[in-house]
């Protein structure tokens, strides 16, 4: 113990002093090996899982599965160095990873230039450079010179780095483009899936808005890019241990209320649904497509990449400590014990360890975090590609069906329905979770073909990089246009719009300028992982769908229909159109505390099998726990709210109902969890939403504005912004246009597209965004 603590003081030391010396370094590796060892061997028969067997919507894509590993090394490690020395000893093991990660960088540059091969690629990750060093420090553990590596903050993704410590993207070729724009030299779908250049000085970077997100921000390339971390509104979290364990005790030592019980005392619906008399259904679809654009937070996945068997009670020890399974009653009506001796628990996997270095827990966005129609245009370079045509700038299509859908998908192992109901490819792998959400992303890829044909008229010499470049730029327009424009109007109050810079300028206002590089645009997670998950609260069991003479001709069941398209394919009932008038006609839930039966019981059910589904309100509310979010007292503060000691001092924004209904559950108000408090909060006048929910929202979309260089209404330096009278044309767009122009039933619509009760008008009477003006 006396060298132990000798080897403690030394590092402190050496952190004070800023440096590090051989005793640091030496307890650092130790520590990783140790890690490395553990994680290897941990596990190493985890139940597989049959291709459909667990359905999930947040399946990790190749990158994300690459950082994992990585983040579990250094969630070890940080154990283990917590354990020994305590959290004092972090700052200088972040460096000595820095200095690791440098000495694998130069030792794989040289290699490169020794073997004249292009070993620092894009397709040499980090998670891989990281695992290689250690295994081969491992295998001579008395060599210390440099070799090691990285997690991704702790020096990046290997290969040659930015600013921030990530890896930059590969350098690609650009050609003269059109008029006031530079496009990538035109690729062909044989291409590997080549990014944009390195370098945010290089023109392209003035021009083009990249698929990830990278180089949006040119002081810090990565900043709120696909496969990068959140952030932490209040720079904390709940972590029992500080460091990644799951909140599992009450302020007063007991345990914590079950999630699954926690849903079913505060947030069942019960036998009377209440339905919006204002906000229509589509309110709710659109969030859901903004939620599919910016948020994709993956999860866990078992050590071959497969998806982990989280289901049962004692998967945390059996499987995987990514396990989080959340136990039901005993007493539960729909998952109910598996047998008199064994409970249920409802499966639920750890969000993916993005942990960048040592220290906390971290989870990541596999989305590009910015407004850019990721669900349409995918949020990485091969996504990208899967949805193009690479002729005259057109995305794919498929009509077999007799009317336009996206390509098939028929290896798509998630989708319950087979052949001939394949589910399709698009931007977004979620585009079949039900479907109601597929004719938003039909009606988009519509939108983005019908401009690129007007365009190949106007501009016949232009080559389908520049088509599709063009198109991709003004249709992400539109959609910030809609998002700021005539969603989040309805959503939240006057005050919170005005506070936070999120109403868009009328034409003939001139340029928003209020773009700020230091913002971080990031996405925090007490909004990913809680607040603008209200929209569930909206969804209705039932979805009607409605002719052109508005008569509704039949319903499906949300329950039934989850990850299965078969209701897309119903050419007799009017396809996705019938299905996109529904949401148009009908009433959203209102947001309150209550869920609909199938939001409750039923998500990912296998059809035939009974509570072979989650939960998706206790999978919302331990997800927060996962993530380490704060319980919901701590963000009163932020809006301004008073303090909270009492159950009393809650009830200026909570009914009493809601007051005495909490009781019910929680031993004490600061064990609420945040998503259940802001769901019950009482809504402000003009809004949907509570005031923290609202505040929350509020922050991230002004962040997503006001950090997003290429946000439409921007002028920026060296950025190629609309000029004033495009960005006056976009400032005209109604997405009631957008439907009119990409559907053949709907000829007059609501001036207001989320009002249930608005005026209906011509479609011809709303004008057309006028292309004229930006060639």
């Amino acid at each position: 113990m006396r060298i132990l603590s000798l080897l403690f003081l030394a590092c402190i030391s050496s952190t004070v002093l800023g440096q590090i010396n051989d005793t640091t370094r030496q307890i650092v590796q130790e520590a990783l090996f140790e890690a490395l060892n553990s994680v290897d061997s941990a596990f190493s028969s985890e139940p597989s899982v049959a291709d459909g067997e667990i359905v999930s919507s947040q399946i990790a894509n190749e990158e994300s599965k690459k950082l994992q590993f990585t983040g579990d090394v250094l969630e070890v490690a940080t154990q283990l160095l917590v354990q020994k020395y305590g959290v004092g000893i972090l700052p200088a093991a972040n460096q000595v990873l820095e200095e690791l990660n440098a000495g694998e960088t130069a030792s794989r540059k040289k290699r490169s230039v020794d073997s004249n091969s292009d070993e620092d690629s894009e397709d040499d990750s980090t998670a891989e450079n990281f695992v290689a060093g250690l295994r081969q420090k491992r295998q001579s553990r008395g060599k210390r010179q440099g070799g090691g590596g990285g997690g991704r903050g702790g020096g990046g993704r290997g290969g040659d780095r930015d600013q921030d410590g990530r890896k930059k993207r590969n350098s690609g070729e650009i050609t003269p483009g059109g008029p006031g724009s530079t496009e990538y030299s035109n690729p062909t779908s044989n291409q590997t899936c080549q990014g944009p250049p390195k370098s945010c000085s290089d023109p392209v970077h003035d021009r083009i808005r990249s698929i990830t997100g990278y180089c949006n921000n040119r002081g810090k390339p990565t900043q709120a890019n696909s496969v990068t971390s959140i952030r932490r509104l209040l720079g904390t979290t709940s972590y029992t241990d500080g460091l990644g364990a799951i909140r599992s005790k009450s302020v007063t030592g007991a345990a914590l209320p079950s999630t699954r019980l926690i849903s079913n005392k505060l947030h069942d619906e019960g036998s009377t649904p209440n339905f919006s008399p204002s906000v229509n259904h589509l309110h709710m679809q659109i969030g859901q497509f903004i939620a599919h654009d910016i948020i994709f937070m993956p999860s866990s996945t078992a050590k071959d990449g497969s998806s982990l068997n989280c289901t049962s009670c004692s998967s945390p020890t059996t499987v995987s400590t990514n396990c989080a399974p959340i136990p039901a009653p005993a007493d539960d009506k729909y998952f109910k014990p598996v047998s008199s001796s064994e409970a249920r628990c409802i499966r639920l996997t750890r969000a993916l360890n993005g942990q960048s270095g040592f220290g906390v827990r971290t989870q990541i966005d596999q989305n590009s975090h910015y407004l850019d129609m990721s669900a349409v245009y995918g949020s990485s370079d091969c996504e990208a590609r899967t949805v193009r045509s690479f002729s005259n700038g057109l995305l794919k299509t498929n009509t077999a069906s007799g009317y336009v859908l996206p390509p098939q998908a028929p290896n798509d192992t998630n989708c319950q329905s087979k052949n001939p109901y394949y589910c399709f490819t698009a931007g977004d792998f979620r585009n079949c979770l039900h479907p109601g959400l597929l004719p938003l992303h039909v009606i988009f890829i519509k939108e983005h073909n019908r401009i690129a044909a007007k365009v190949k008229t106007a501009q016949p010499s232009w080559n389908d990089e520049q088509i599709y470049q063009f198109v991709r730029k003004i249709m992400i327009g539109q959609w910030q246009h809609i998002v700021y424009n005539e969603y989040l109007p309805k959503l939240l109050t006057d005050k919170y719009l005005t506070d936070f810079n999120l109403k868009t300028m009328k034409p003939g206002s001139g340029a928003f300028r209020g773009y700020d590089a230091g913002m971080d645009a990031a996405l925090s997670g007490e909004f990913a992982a809680a607040a603008f998950r209200f929209g569930h609260s909206q969804s209705r069991q039932d979805f009607a769908r409605q002719d052109a003479a508005n008569k509704t001709i039949g319903a499906y069941d949300l329950g039934y229909n989850i990850f299965y398209s078969d209701q897309v394919y119903q050419k007799s009932l009017g396809g996705w159109e019938t299905m996109l008038m529904g949401l148009i006609k009908t009433a959203a839930m209102t947001v309150d505390r209550y869920f609909s039966f199938p939001i409750r019981n039923q998500l990912f059910e296998i059809r035939g099998k009974n509570a072979s589904g989650v939960d998706l309100i206790a999978v919302n509310i331990m997800r927060g726990r996962d993530v380490g979010l704060m319980p919901y007292v701590k963000y009163r503060s932020l809006v301004g709210l008073p303090a909270v000691n009492t159950w009393n001092d809650m009830s200026s924004t909570f009914s009493a109902a809601n007051l005495a209904a909490l009781k019910t559950v929680y031993a004490d108000p600061a064990d609420v969890d945040l998503y259940s408090g802001l769901v019950m909060e009482t809504p402000l006048a003009g809004g949907q939403l509570g005031p923290t929910a609202s505040w929350i929202i509020a922050e991230q979309f002004r962040a997503l504005k006001t950090g997003d260089r290429f946000y439409y209404e921007n002028q920026v330096t060296n950025t190629a912004a609309f000029t004033p009278d495009q960005i006056d044309a976009i400032r005209r767009v109604k997405l009631a246009k957008i439907f009119c122009e990409n559907t053949d039933i709907i000829t007059t619509i609501n001036t207001d597209m989320f009002d249930l009760n608005s005026s209906q008008v011509a479609c011809s009477s709303i004008p057309d965004i006028d292309l004229r003006l930006f060639f």
